[in-house]
């Protein structure tokens, strides 16, 4: 019964995420692009973490293939998960918020482009970034399936690692020292300590 109940929840959680990224997806489109990085390959990227944040913990809940990978977590470990991915969704809807029709779903600079540094922004330049990292994490945990968390974790790393730092780079190229000064206040996915 209680495989029902978290299965559940992270359906509705995928549901969710959905649902706070719809609106923004349509501000999105209606901004023009002026300047990208490899778009094609960008939709492949963004495609493979599709694949580990949303298809895997929608095979997840809708079948038994991934039975062999349980973990076995205690009932309260994956209840905090499933706060986790409460959380996680609150935060994700702010950071939406924050940056409004600024965001995008690739590497992309839009017409009117602004540096965003309020809310989270003051000390994160990529909030996004460790929402993501949460969900895959959290999602996992509510699961308590070795298979959902590492290849969450695997096809979300590999968009973080190939973009974060050609993202920085169009950044500064996009607005120079204010962007290099942002960058020695904030930490990129973690608030700086110092």
């Amino acid at each position: 019964m209680e495989a029902y109940i978290f299965k559940t929840v992270i359906f509705v959680s995928l549901i969710i995420y959905g649902l706070i990224r719809m609106p923004f997806m349509k501000k999105c489109k209606l901004k023009q692009n002026i300047k990208s990085e490899n778009l094609s390959y960008e939709k492949f990227k963004v495609f493979i973490a599709w694949l580990g944040m949303v298809l895997v913990p929608m095979i997840f809940v809708f079948s038994n293939v991934f039975v062999k990978f349980d973990m076995n977590l205690p009932v309260y470990i994956r209840i905090l998960g499933v706060m986790g991915l409460i959380a996680d969704a609150v935060f994700f809807y702010y950071i939406h918020k924050e940056l409004s029709d600024n965001w995008s779903p690739v590497l992309e600079i839009k017409e009117e482009q602004k540096l965003i540094k309020t809310g989270v922004y003051k000390y994160i330049r990529h909030p996004m970034y460790t929402q993501c990292w949460l969900w895959v994490f959290f999602t996992g945990i509510a699961a308590s399936n070795w298979f959902v968390l590492v290849f969450g974790l695997v096809t979300w790393g590999f968009l973080y690692f190939t973009r974060v730092f050609n993202e920085e780079k169009m950044m500064l190229g996009e607005f120079g020292a204010e962007y290099s000064d942002y960058m020695k206040q904030t930490g990129r996915i973690f608030p700086k300590i110092f």
